[in-house]
């Protein structure tokens, strides 16, 4: 699920982001609506001289048709724009020199997917470099920051018979932008990966495991002037789990789980910690219509503390969840999920929900609460909760209206019983909207405004404004 701090972070990112596969709806161009119609046709039963614009069509179609190799499909697209932002990187403020800035952003996607018998496999890059022309202007960032650079990629790859079934998936992502939580610039890098394997015993009974892991790495925050210089952090989650189903009846299936992870936390400067954490559930899942079933269950954890002293949240205790899935119609998808396993302080919980009214009209929605070891300061947990929701409205052909809008609150949650000498905390709140105004003029060129708004940065409550216009080439 995208969070309302991945949305303002990823904001200056050019070219597709691979590494998840996410339903395109908030800070989309046009809301994630597609517009077939604005596609340039041909019409083959006119037997006349093709004009201007088909002859630049005819063009883009053979540069893309260049790009194609078999299962392997390149993607290429270059912006140019101007934008300008009130922000500043490392805050104070900003004049006419250094608010504003021409920009050119060359894309690259990468594309290959293929089936070969049992074997599927998909795995996809995207990386785009966005280059501002005016050397004063800090809203992006300074230094190694100024001209963001991101790159994204994933990989699935799949091994399916009648008995068994192996998932492999994997993603990474790398790039900077303005981070919320920290109050600052900062360099962010992700990357995460999961096996699972399931076997069919019989029609009533099958077992599997999966294991998991995700690291992140945060550095080289840009912190205003004469304030404390944040410092690099490192986090690692680990986890392995086994299961056992037994299909009471067609619509009712019984799971019994047991999992183990470990969850890493280390800073610059040589402080390091830990939780560990084992979890023995039974799940019920209960199919009540074609499209809407329920997961519940429970069973007990417990969880060890390391390198934290006295710590507050270890021991024994009960684990839960809570899920419903209720898909109507292709068009309309209501996801909900709440529990509290492994290493968390508090329970987590997620809502996705959204809704296609009609051909030209989509409402998205999501809430969600997670928890994490603080990228700010140790022996602390960071909780956010959030809410995120855009309404995309497509006006006439080819050009669409969408506007998104987000609040997250984040919760700093000692580990320790003991008072931390300096605690280190970000902001305790964040909003922001935003309007955007989407022409696809033709299948590979499109021209794009978006106007946001954002609450203060860091300590800061003078409100932040962006807004940008570009003309998107893509092939």
């Amino acid at each position: 699920m995208l969070t309302l701090r991945e949305a303002e972070f990823r904001n200056r990112w050019s070219g597709p982001q691979e590494d998840r596969v996410a339903t395109p709806q908030y800070f989309e161009p046009g809301g994630g609506l597609d517009d077939d119609s604005a596609k340039s046709k041909k019409d083959e039963s006119e037997e006349v001289e093709p004009g201007f614009e088909e002859s630049l069509d005819n063009m883009a179609e053979n540069i893309q048709s260049g790009l194609r190799f078999g299962p392997l499909d390149f993607q290429l697209g270059l912006s140019n724009g101007w934008e300008y932002s009130s922000q500043n990187s490392f805050g104070g403020g900003t004049d006419f020199n250094n608010s504003n800035s021409f920009f050119s952003a060359p894309t690259l996607g990468i594309l290959y997917e293929r089936e070969v018998g049992v074997w599927n496999v998909s795995a996809r890059y995207g990386t785009g470099y966005r280059y501002y022309y005016n050397p004063e202007y800090t809203a992006a960032g300074t230094d190694n920051q100024r001209n963001p650079l991101s790159m994204t990629g994933g990989l699935d790859l799949g091994y399916n018979t009648s008995r068994l079934s192996m998932n492999l998936n994997a993603s990474a992502s790398s790039g900077t932008g303005y981070d919320p939580v920290a109050g600052a610039n900062n360099w962010q890098t992700t990357t995460s990966g999961g096996l699972s394997i399931r076997y069919i015993i019989s029609d009533e009974l099958s077992t599997g495991g999966a294991v998991s892991g995700t690291y992140s790495n945060t550095a080289d925050a840009q912190v205003a002037p004469g304030e404390t210089a944040q410092p690099n952090s490192n986090s690692l989650s680990a986890g392995a789990s086994f299961f056992t189903d037994y299909m009471v009846t067609p619509k009712t299936n019984l799971r019994f789980v047991l999992s183990a992870g470990q969850d890493l936390q280390d800073f610059e400067g040589g402080i390091s910690e830990g939780r560990r954490f084992f979890d023995a559930m039974i799940m019920l899942t209960y199919q009540i219509a074609p499209k809407l079933s329920v997961d519940a269950g429970g069973g007990a954890g417990y969880v060890l503390d390391q390198n934290i002293p006295d710590p507050e949240y270890t021991g024994l205790r009960p684990v839960y969840n809570l899920g419903i899935n209720y898909t109507p119609t292709e068009k309309t998808y209501f996801k909900a999920k709440f529990g509290m396993q492994g290493a968390d302080v508090k329970p987590n919980f997620s809502l996705v929900a959204g809704w296609d009214m009609r051909e030209k009209t989509r409402l998205s929605l999501s809430v969600y609460q997670n928890q994490g070891f603080s990228s700010l300061s140790p022996d602390q947990y960071n909780i956010t909760r959030g809410i995120l929701g855009t309404v995309a409205q497509r006006l006439i052909k080819g050009i669409s209206l969408s506007l998104s809008a987000g609040y997250e609150q984040s919760e700093y949650v000692s580990l320790t019983s003991e008072k931390l000498n300096n605690p280190v905390e970000g902001p305790a709140s964040y909003w922001l909207t935003n309007a955007s105004l989407y022409w696809r003029l033709r299948d590979w060129i499109s021209w794009q405004n978006t106007f946001q708004l954002s609450s203060g940065q860091g300590t800061s409550d003078q409100m932040q404004t962006t807004f940008n216009t570009s003309l998107n080439l893509t092939f």
